[in-house]
Formats: structure tokens, C-alpha cells, sequence
């Protein structure tokens, strides 16, 4: 799949801004604070729905507008689609050939992975940005998952209050069974999505890491949340969640919020046996977080036939050569977008690649080239 060209209306510091793209690698050339993350924010929220960089639909609108339109076309097997995301009045609308659609729909047809700078602290921070990480990507290509997570925050925040109030009225304990039954039923079937997909990333990951750290590195990867000690438990899940629920009962009951579930998940990440956050160099841990964003590629190609627009939002500053090449030559697939300032691409103009760079300026297009290396 590739997109062959987008509009934008009102959307961040674009005014009203058609720019066409071509297949393959597409460089996106600025300075800062001209609109070129605002160009991949764009794509992200067209594939996905929802941005990554704001909290509500309405900081995307330019400013001084409340409304903004994204429009772009898209090849998805072979068959040429017209994607349209409406924001009118607060209220979000998408369109497919100009057709009421849903997001699933959407994203069956224009899937994203996105790489910004802020992942490659994937590794090195905290349970949040991994469970993060997980919903993000498992959501791209299945978009179940994400009503699934949205149902369970949901019944999740619904019992914390009970917990809490239950202190006060304990004549509440009565309903908690109700909540438990339903924060398991849908508790397991997130944590099986994430067992099912860390299963594929685990063999991905690895070989790229292989690939980017030269041969000298293993990465591996184990889920782990408080539920069960092993894998090999998968199949109780569902009986030992709800056995955990009712054996800390009290104790939740005083803290006023729920101890066990997927909601505290983590994955350890291991290069050659050893705890990547605490005992890997900047550098293994900017790898693995490479390696574990960029294994989307084959694993959405996997699950939908067709590989996914890549975007790489300002990393390529943040990597020395070896690893630019080895992610150039993973991108050859797949149609591309890195962004980069003025100084970074000089040294692209170094690297022997086949590239069509787009310059923009204060959310202007200010010209198109295209250069023709082999890699």
C-alpha cells in the first residue's frame, strides 16, 4: 500500500496544502517548527484515528479555526481509495469514497507504523511506555484491540470508584462481583491478544537487532504481568485472574484501585541475557527500540497482506551511519517517510539511495526533488 497524495485544510500550521508523494522513500526537509512532524502527525491520525501527539481532536485545528479536513488517496490492493477525516464542531468524521465509514475500515486500508523520537525511550523508562507501545501496535493491525482496551478502561475505572466507595458504603460489596466478571472477560482477552503478538515480535525483533547491532547482540523478549508465572499457565487465565480478584479483595478495598490485571503489564527486554533498562548501554537500548518498532513491518505485512507506510519522525539525527543504512535497507519495501532537518540531509546526499525529498516551510510546500542511487 502507499499514498498517492494528501490535502490539508486548517490542520496544525496548514492552511491549505496539497502535496503528492511518491513510492519508496520520501524525505521530509526542514528546519524546525515548519510543519514537518505536523505532515506525519497527519498520516498517523488519517490511518489510525486518534494523534499521538494530542489529547483531543480539537488541538489539531489550525489556529484561530475550529474545524480542519485531511484528504488523501490511497492504493490498497491495487484498488484506489479516497480517504477523508472531518473535524466539524469538535465532533470527528471519517470518510471512505466519500462514504460514512469506520475506523476499522479505515485502518484495513491505510495502516501506519510510526518512530519518533520519544520511542527510543521504549527501553530505558518505565511499565507505562511499553504497555504504550504494545496498544499502539497491536491496535494498528487489529482493530479490535482497541475497543477491547477502550472497554476495559473503562470497566476498570468504574471499579476503582466502587472500591473506593465501598469504604464508606459497605453495603456496595454486593455489586463488586459484577465488576470482576467483566474486568476478566475482557482482562483476558487483552492479555491474549499481547501473549499471541509478543510471541511474533520476540522472532522479529531479534533477527533486526541481530542485523543492527552487526552480529554481537541477542534480543529477547518476556511478558510479564501478575496474573500468571508462566506462559505455559495461558490457558488458566481466565480462572486465575478471577482467583486473584477474590483473594485480595480486602486489600484492594483499601487501597481503593485494582491490583491485578492487565492495566499493569510490562515486557523484560534482554540483550545477551541481561536486563536491557538496567544494565544496557544508550546505545543497545536505542537499538532495541529500533528493533522493536521497526519489526512491525513484516508482522502487519503478515496479518494483512501488504506491507505498511512507514514513518520516521526525526530519529535519523539520533543514529550513526550503520544503523541509518540498515534501516534504509529494511525500507526498500515500503513506502517511507523520515523527517529531518537541512544538516541531516547532506548526509543522506552521501548515502547511495533512491529518495524523493519534499522541503517544507511555515506548512508550504517549497519544492519536490528526486534523487536515483542504488542502495
Amino acid at each position: 500500500m502507499f499514498i498517492e497524495d494528501m490535502q490539508l485544510i486548517h490542520f496544525r500550521n496548514y492552511e491549505n496544502e496539497r502535496i503528492s508523494f511518491k513510492k519508496g522513500i520520501n524525505v521530509i526537509v526542514g528546519e524546525n517548527a515548519q510543519g514537518k512532524t505536523n505532515l506525519i502527525e497527519a498520516m498517523f491520525f488519517l490511518s489510525r484515528g486518534y494523534s499521538h501527539r494530542a489529547s483531543s481532536v480539537s488541538e489539531l485545528a489550525q489556529w484561530e479555526h475550529d474545524d480542519f479536513f485531511i484528504n488523501a488517496h490511497v492504493i490498497s490492493a491495487g484498488v484506489k481509495h479516497k480517504l477523508t477525516i472531518k473535524n466539524n464542531g469538535g465532533k470527528r468524521q471519517i470518510l471512505l469514497d466519500d462514504k460514512t465509514g469506520k475506523r476499522d475500515r479505515i485502518n484495513g486500508i491505510f495502516n501506519t507504523i510510526l518512530f519518533e523520537p520519544d520511542d527510543l525511550k521504549i527501553v530505558k523508562e518505565g511499565p507505562d511506555k511499553r504497555r504504550r507501545f504494545l496498544n499502539q501496535e497491536i491496535s494498528g493491525f487489529r482493530p479490535e484491540y482497541h475497543y477491547l482496551l477502550r472497554d476495559y478502561e473503562k470497566v476498570l475505572n468504574q471499579r476503582n470508584t466502587l472500591l473506593k466507595n465501598i469504604q464508606y458504603e459497605p453495603s456496595l460489596r454486593a455489586t463488586l462481583g459484577v465488576w470482576n466478571e467483566q474486568l476478566v472477560s475482557i482482562g483476558t482477552r487483552l492479555m491474549n491478544h499481547r501473549i499471541r503478538y509478543l510471541h511474533r515480535l520476540n522472532k522479529e525483533a531479534g533477527v533486526l537487532h541481530k542485523i543492527l547491532s552487526q552480529g554481537q547482540e541477542s534480543l529477547s523478549l518476556y511478558y510479564q504481568n501478575n496474573i500468571i508465572d508462566s506462559l505455559g499457565d495461558a490457558s488458566k487465565l481466565k480462572n486465575i485472574f478471577k482467583q486473584r480478584l477474590e483473594g485480595c479483595q480486602e486489600e484492594e478495598i483499601q487501597r481503593g484501585s485494582t491490583i491485578y490485571g492487565p492495566h499493569v503489564d510490562d515486557i523484560l527486554i534482554e540483550i545477551n541475557g541481561k536486563d536491557a533498562r538496567r544494565y544496557g548501554s544508550q546505545g543497545q537500548q536505542r537499538s532495541a527500540a529500533i528493533s522493536l518498532k521497526l519489526s512491525q513491518i513484516e508482522i502487519y505485512y503478515d496479518n494483512t497482506g501488504e506491507y505498511p507506510v512507514v514513518l520516521l519522525d526525526d530519529i535519523f539525527s539520533e543514529l550513526d551511519e550503520s544503523r541509518r543504512r540498515s534501516i534504509l535497507k529494511l525500507l526498500i519495501k515500503t513506502q517511507a517517510f523520515i523527517t529531518c532537518t537541512e544538516d541531516v540531509i547532506k548526509e543522506f546526499d552521501e548515502m547511495p539511495i533512491k529518495k524523493n525529498s519534499i522541503h517544507i516551510h511555515q506548512g508550504k510546500v517549497q519544492g519536490l526533488a528526486s534523487e536515483d542511487h542504488e542502495i
